[in-house]
């Protein structure tokens, strides 16, 4: 059949027509195919037989709906006698989730496509099974979002014993419910939003050596057969329709999301319990719309007051002792908790390395401890540049990168625009989404910096690459008519260890009181610290 080259509509629509041909044997398909695909010869149907004992052997299964457990009949009585409780009794302790299956009547057939879904893995018919959904999020995201906050509590009152998840990978939010699955003991099966023989690769970012033990499943088997916008609107539509219950958090209107559960509720009804934040706006303003549209199975729940929260994970509010920190030396360092003041600084005679923020994990940190961190609300796990100023604190130096450098050197980019001046420099990169510099980081005295090895950038076209000395080359920046001569950088060779750095030869710099509170809170940089907007 891969080779026929059909697209997923057309090729799910012929599963259909094959399953309504009463096809049972091999007999009855190969009669089936001659007639339905004319140029089928035999040298190709033993080409699609070998190809189909190979998957065999790897562990692909084809299945129809109605080999899912959401639609294997169950007693009507079971579901009558204990039927799902609302969230509004969570704060009391109460689980949203019975461990009874709920017998979904189907409205007819609820997904024409697709028709079948190819899997790997195992399929129990219980517990019942839970799917989390949530539009597309910026790629920084703060761990108090009230929609990461009601994720939390929701976790909370599920029970291993009792519910399984139904997940997917590919969004932040189906990659969190999936670290927190794998850390409670939470049975889960993923939806794939790409071909089922690509889904090993795509598993180890988030689940390690744990992904090949996940059933997953997909629409698609070995190739793209959907475009690559179609393919995660066709996975929420499965999902809806796989799972007996619906985490709502935040919807937008009018969005694809909203469409597919709007599909699935119109045709087989299933219990939703839907988070209610405080405000609507364009974000969240879906979950209204299925709290009104299907009230019968639709469920608000709101987040209880602060206090009444269970408390994250504690973690340290101040670093732990580091060789290279600045608090691994006995007594007080000079300048904790001390600001300078702007009119005692000689910018001209420093160096800035500007912080910036980070789309994901940290740099030598999995992105399964990022989702843990996101899943636990850690101060620093929203990655803002003010974090990332917190973090090279702890750590205790400035990490070097090889990114943007030509050449495998790393290095630490410095520029000699004090903050006064960052709007030089200072632009928004959609790519990688987050400003290319931002008001805080770490200053250092010019002359102490070349002591240790800093030299300037040098700018200018190709030729003068290779003209350079190869212990120079790491200096080289390309110049073209968009230059970054208005930078002014100055490149550092390896990491820099903050311990070097005596009291009054830098400083640390943020924007406002409340950030250095929050800093200050958290660690002891061990150098003054310049409010900018004091």
């Amino acid at each position: 059949m891969t080779r026929l080259k059909m697209q997923g509509v057309e090729q799910h629509r012929r599963f259909n027509r094959m399953a309504g041909a009463g096809v049972r044997t091999e007999g009855d398909l190969r009669s089936w195919m001659q007639e339905s695909f004319p140029a089928l010869n035999a040298s190709l149907w033993e080409n699609c037989r070998k190809q189909a004992d190979a998957f065999l052997e790897t562990g692909v299964k084809v299945y129809r709906w109605e080999n899912f457990p959401p639609f294997v009949k169950r007693g009507r009585e079971d579901f009558e006698n204990s039927p799902p409780e609302s969230p509004k009794d969570l704060a009391a302790g109460f689980s949203p989730i019975t461990a009874c299956r709920v017998a979904i009547e189907s409205k007819g057939i609820i997904l024409s496509c697709p028709a079948v879904l190819f899997g790997k893995g195992g399929l129990s018919s219980d517990p019942p099974l839970l799917a989390v959904f949530n539009s597309r999020k910026p790629r920084l995201i703060s761990p108090d979002s009230d929609w990461l906050r009601a994720l939390r509590f929701f976790f909370l009152s599920l029970d291993p014993r009792e519910i399984a998840l139904a997940g997917s990978t590919g969004t932040l939010t189906y990659d969190l419910a999936g670290a927190h699955a794998l850390r409670s003991g939470l049975r889960q099966l993923l939806v794939a939003p790409f071909p089922l023989m690509k889904a090993d690769r795509e598993l180890l970012k988030i689940y390690g050596e744990n992904a090949g033990t996940i059933p997953v499943f997909s629409c698609m088997l070995d190739n793209l057969t959907c475009s690559k916008k179609q393919a995660p609107i066709c996975r929420d539509r499965i999902l809806g329709a796989l799972a007996n219950f619906h985490l709502v958090l935040e919807i937008r209107s009018r969005g694809n999301l909203l469409a597919a559960l709007e599909e699935i509720q119109a045709k087989s009804p299933r219990p939703q319990f839907v988070f209610e934040p405080e405000e609507t706006n364009s974000s969240n303003a879906g979950n209204r719309t299925l709290l009104t549209k299907f009230s019968g199975h639709a469920h608000g729940f709101k987040l209880p007051v602060t206090q009444d929260l269970p408390a994250a994970k504690p973690v340290p509010t101040q670093c732990p002792a580091n060789e290279n920190s600045p608090r691994s030396s006995k007594g007080r360092p000079l300048g904790f908790y001390h600001s300078s003041h702007h009119g005692d600084i000689a910018w001209s005679n420093y160096l800035f390395h500007y912080t910036r923020a980070c789309a994901g994990p940290w740099p030598g940190r999995s992105y399964h401890q990022y989702l843990v961190d996101l899943l636990d609300g850690h101060p620093l796990s929203g990655h803002s540049a003010l974090e990332t100023l917190i973090r090279i604190i702890q750590e205790g130096h400035i990490r070097a990168c090889s990114r943007m450098v030509r050449g495998q050197a790393a290095v630490i980019s410095w520029s000699s625009h004090p903050p006064q001046e960052l709007f030089v420099m200072r632009k928004w990169n959609r790519a990688l989404v987050r400003w290319t510099v931002e008001p805080y980081g770490v200053a250092v005295r010019r002359d102490i910096l070349r002591s240790l090895g800093a030299k300037p950038a040098i700018y200018g076209s190709e030729k003068v690459y290779p003209r350079l000395v190869e212990s120079e080359r790491y200096r080289f920046q390309l110049s073209r008519s968009a230059s970054w001569r208005h930078e002014r950088e100055w490149r550092f060779r390896g990491n820099l260890t903050l311990g070097k750095i005596k009291s009054d030869k830098g400083f640390v710099f943020v924007q406002t009181k409340e950030e250095k509170a929050k800093l200050c809170s958290l660690v002891n940089p061990g150098l003054p610290i310049v409010v900018l907007n004091a």
